[in-house]
C-alpha cells in the first residue's frame, strides 16, 4: 500500500481559552500542532497510511508530540529526539469569527536542525506521496535535507507536493522566504496555496499568477480562498471548481490541512503518479469537493487534530 511522507514542524499549539488578543488571553490550553503532520493525521483518518519526519527536542513536549501521533495512527519511527535544541512552541488566540493571531517560539527549535543522518533509513515506493510546507524550510540544514529527501523521492517516482503556508512573522526577510518558497515550489508535482500566497510568490494577481507558477515539474494547483471553496488548476488546461460549503466556524486552525490531507488522501487511493496524474481520468471535481467538506468540518470545532473527522463523520454533517 501506497503510504503519504510529511516532513517539517512539529509543535505544541497553546491555543487561547476564549477569544481576544494574545496579549489579553489569560489561559492556554495544550495542543499538538504543524502543518505537514496535520495532513498526515487526515490522511489516516480516511484510511491511508501515514509516515512523519522531524525532530523535537528531547523534553516532555516532544514526547506529548511523538505520543499524540502514535494515538491517530500515524507512523513515528522516523521521528527523532534532539538534546541541544527544544520543541517548537506556539501561542493561538482567536477572534470571535475563529480567525488567529499566532506568537511562535521555535528560534532555536529542533525541527530546523534535523539533518539528512535522521532519515537515511527512509525508502520511498513508486505511488508514495511525500508532502511538505515552508516553516521547516528556515535553515540551511533543514533545506538540504529537505532536498535530498525529494531527491529520493523522486527517483523512487513518489509524487511530490507542497503547501508554502506562509508565515511572515518567522522570517526576518520577506525576499529570503519569497526566494525559498520558489525554489522549493519548483520542485513539487502538486501545489496548495491561498490567492493571498500565490499572489506574493509570483507577484501576480489572478489568472496571471496562475499562468506563472506553471511550468517545470508542476502539473496540479490548488488554490484556496477559506470558506468560499477551492479550484483546481491542471497543467493541460483542466479546471475544477468547489463553491465552498457553509457551517458553524468556531475555529479555522487545521482547515487547510484537512482539506490537503483529504486530497492527497485520495490521490493515494486512485494511484496517482507523476506520470498519471493528469492521464489517470481522475474524477476531480469529487476529489476536490470532498477536501472541501473535510476543511469544512474541521473549523466546526476547536484544534486541528482534534477536529478532523473520518469520512462517515464529514459526509453526515457536511451537506
Amino acid at each position: 500500500m501506497s503510504k503519504l511522507y510529511s516532513i517539517g514542524e512539529l509543535l505544541i499549539d497553546f491555543q487561547s481559552v476564549g477569544t481576544g488578543s494574545i496579549k489579553d488571553t489569560k489561559q492556554f490550553v495544550k495542543k499538538a500542532g504543524g502543518a505537514p503532520a496535520n495532513v498526515c493525521v487526515q490522511a489516516v483518518k480516511l484510511g491511508q497510511q501515514a509516515v512523519y519526519l522531524t525532530k523535537v527536542g528531547n523534553d516532555g513536549f516532544g514526547d506529548f508530540l511523538i505520543e499524540t501521533l502514535k494515538n491517530e495512527g500515524v507512523d513515528t519511527q522516523y521521528i527523532t529526539k534532539s538534546n541541544e535544541h527544544d520543541t517548537s512552541l506556539a501561542f493561538v488566540s482567536f477572534t470571535p469569527d475563529g480567525e488567529r493571531e499566532f506568537s511562535f517560539f521555535r528560534k532555536a527549535a529542533a525541527d530546523l536542525y534535523f539533518t539528512t543522518g535522521d532519515f537515511k533509513d527512509v525508502e520511498f515506493q513508486k505511488g508514495d506521496i511525500l508532502e511538505f510546507g515552508s516553516v521547516a524550510l528556515k535553515t540551511f540544514v533543514a533545506r538540504s535535507t529537505h532536498k535530498y529527501l525529494i531527491d529520493k523521492a523522486r527517483a523512487a517516482g513518489a509524487l511530490i507536493c507542497f503547501d508554502p503556508n506562509l508565515r511572515f512573522n518567522l522570517w526576518e526577510d520577506g525576499e529570503e522566504l519569497k526566494q525559498v518558497v520558489n525554489e522549493f515550489a519548483a520542485y513539487a508535482d502538486v501545489i496548495k496555496a491561498g490567492e493571498d500566497e500565490l499572489e506574493f510568490i509570483t507577484g501576480l494577481k489572478g489568472e496571471n499568477g496562475v499562468n506563472a507558477v506553471f511550468g517545470g515539474n508542476l502539473k496540479a494547483l490548488l488554490l484556496t480562498n477559506g470558506g468560499k471553496g477551492a479550484k483546481l488548476y491542471l497543467s493541460d488546461g483542466k479546471y475544477e471548481e468547489c463553491g465552498g460549503y457553509k457551517v458553524a466556524t468556531v475555529d479555522t486552525t487545521g482547515a487547510g490541512d484537512s482539506f490537503f490531507g483529504a486530497f492527497i488522501a485520495q490521490l493515494l487511493q486512485v494511484g496517482a503518479t507523476p506520470e498519471n496524474l493528469l492521464s489517470g481520468n481522475y474524477n476531480y471535481r469529487g476529489m476536490l469537493d470532498f477536501a472541501c467538506k473535510c476543511g469544512a468540518y474541521t473549523t466546526t470545532n476547536f484544534g486541528a487534530i482534534s477536529a478532523m473527522g473520518n469520512k462517515e463523520n464529514v459526509d453526515k454533517a457536511v451537506k
